[in-house]
């Protein structure tokens, strides 16, 4: 009988301790987080480096690769060119991802709305990205 209740009492202070340290390591952890939360708000897009792109008309109406140039002139994209794309086929608006660089794509994607992304790699390309703007361009860039 004995060694039960010092058994129970053994599981008790086990159990207690074992709340106590899972408590501080949630403290801890959301303590950690909130402050990071905290730096990042004060970050804007204007904070980082421009994002260097080139804008082809992928659709063939006319002027559509100029119209999105000086669409996204507002944003923090740095658009070093701007041409036809060999072909006027594309019915959706896409991100040809030239460098693999998963932090400026997202933030480009947020910058632009542009979800459809095509990875065709090649990192002696002069730019990292090229958007090929496809009938539906005006869909992001409000044009």
């Amino acid at each position: 009988m004995r060694d039960l209740k010092n058994k129970l009492a053994q599981n008790k202070y086990f159990l207690l301790i074992s709340v106590i340290i899972l408590a501080s390591i949630m403290l801890y952890i959301g303590i950690n987080s909130k402050d990071r939360r905290e730096t990042e708000s004060y970050l804007s897009e204007s904070d980082f480096p421009s994002i260097r792109i080139m804008i082809q008309n992928g659709c063939g109406f006319v002027g559509v690769a100029q119209n999105v140039r000086n669409a996204v002139s507002q944003k923090n994209i740095d658009v070093v060119g701007v041409s036809n794309s060999r072909k006027f086929i594309y019915n959706e608006t896409i991100i040809i991802v030239k460098h693999d660089d998963e932090i400026d794509l997202q933030r480009l994607k947020n910058m632009t709305g542009i979800e459809n992304v095509i990875y065709a790699v090649n990192e002696n390309y002069f730019v990292p990205f090229i958007i090929i703007a496809g009938r539906d361009y005006q869909r992001f860039f409000g044009l």
